[in-house]
């Protein structure tokens, strides 16, 4: 467990992170109801987060020694971690508990599109570690 939690480290506390940044007061962040508004600096936040979680979550599963199942599943452990946290906090900005902040599928969006742009950035560094 020790070593799990050591490999894994990273993946953590950007989760943390995550939780931190969603639960800030929506007063501090401008608000983005449509469609259009996708492309727009609040859903590359998303991306940029969400890519960083998969490709810290992916690393730190593959170098489990000890759990053969975490670097077998690394993949599927992390996309369906990642696409539940992207859900988990638009959840949480619905509740009382965050104020001022609103849940937006267009972030849950976000956060999935993260997601995989982070699995692809992943294979491209590791093709790269590969070739050199």
């Amino acid at each position: 467990m020790k070593n799990f939690l050591t490999r894994n480290l990273w993946g953590i506390l950007w989760i943390i992170l995550i939780f931190v940044l969603t639960c800030i007061p929506g007063n501090v962040i401008p608000q983005v109801p449509t469609f259009l508004d996708l492309f727009s600096p609040d859903k590359l936040v998303h991306l940029f987060l969400f890519a960083v979680l998969i490709i810290l979550l992916l690393r730190g599963f593959n170098l489990q020694e000890e759990s053969l199942f975490f670097r077998s599943h690394a993949l599927t452990i992390a996309l369906n971690t990642g696409i539940f946290l992207g859900g988990i906090t638009e959840m949480l900005q619905r509740t009382e508990l965050v104020t001022g902040r609103v849940a937006s599928i267009y972030d849950f969006i976000a956060n999935v599109a993260g997601c995989f742009l982070g699995w692809w950035i992943f294979i491209l560094l590791e093709r790269r570690k590969e070739r050199s």
